[in-house]
């Protein structure tokens, strides 16, 4: 178990799924922890108070990534609380599923205003005192959906290369202060949005060659590493966290 003890964390779409994981994972491995959500913040306010009964300190903030300047707020909540962000995780984001001949540019500046350019705020709201401290941990979750395409994820798609661009040239200019930004990619993640919209996992399975669908605890598990002095060298990197999708070319 890599020890986080005395890090201080920011981990932003907390609320619910994957964020919530990430989060629960760094508190048990001794990170204080500010976690932050939008309309799920109900999620995020129970999650805190569930590890601030288990002796971790958690704190919840809201904060409406629609305007990408609130993310700044999510950091200074953590400064404020602990004095440092050592580890910065941006979860944050939206999914949408619409033919491209139906979106507008109102489609594209919302999804890109959460997904990418809130993401730009946190991290120029963090480094600062990372770099002052000489150590830091960045790590942006993308999408599978960076690489593998399907009908109705264009933007949604751009967005989700553009973080994995941004993160990596990021890492080169950070890489010589001790702090390294990484990207996490998950693939199909069971969350509560698979049971809202009755998602059929069975036909996801088919394509995946672990044959399962993963879940918050995998991608948490990565992001623990990655947090970690375990991972002290490793930047720029894009971990696909996937059962293997990304891997496979299907022609079915």
């Amino acid at each position: 178990m890599s020890d986080l003890s005395g890090r201080a964390a920011v981990v932003t779409g907390a609320g619910t799924g994957i964020g919530v994981g990430i989060a629960r994972r760094l508190a048990e491995h001794g990170a204080r922890v500010v976690v932050s959500a939008s309309g799920s913040i109900e999620g995020a306010e129970r999650l805190a108070a569930e590890l601030r009964s288990q002796g971790a300190d958690v704190r919840a903030v809201q904060s409406d990534f629609r305007r990408a300047a609130n993310a700044a707020h999510v950091v200074e909540h953590a400064l404020d609380a602990f004095g440092q962000v050592d580890i910065l995780v941006n979860n944050a984001g939206r999914t949408m599923v619409k033919p491209f001949h139906e979106c507008d540019e109102q489609d594209w500046d919302h999804l890109f205003n959460v997904n990418i350019k809130s993401m730009f705020v946190t991290c120029q709201a963090a480094l600062p005192g990372m770099l002052e401290r000489g150590f830091g941990r960045i790590i942006n979750i993308s999408s599978v959906h960076s690489q593998v395409h399907a009908p109705g994820y264009v933007i949604y798609s751009a967005t989700k290369g553009a973080i994995n661009e941004f993160t990596r040239n990021l890492a080169i200019d950070i890489g010589r202060d001790n702090i390294t930004a990484n990207v996490i990619a998950p693939g199909a993640i069971h969350v509560e949005r698979y049971e809202r919209e009755n998602v059929d996992e069975s036909n996801m399975i088919r394509g995946i060659p672990s044959a399962s669908v993963g879940t918050p605890a995998d991608i948490a598990g990565a992001a623990a590493f990655l947090a970690s002095e375990d991972a002290r060298y490793v930047n720029g990197a894009v971990l696909f966290v996937d059962g293997g999708l990304t891997a496979r070319m299907s022609i079915e």
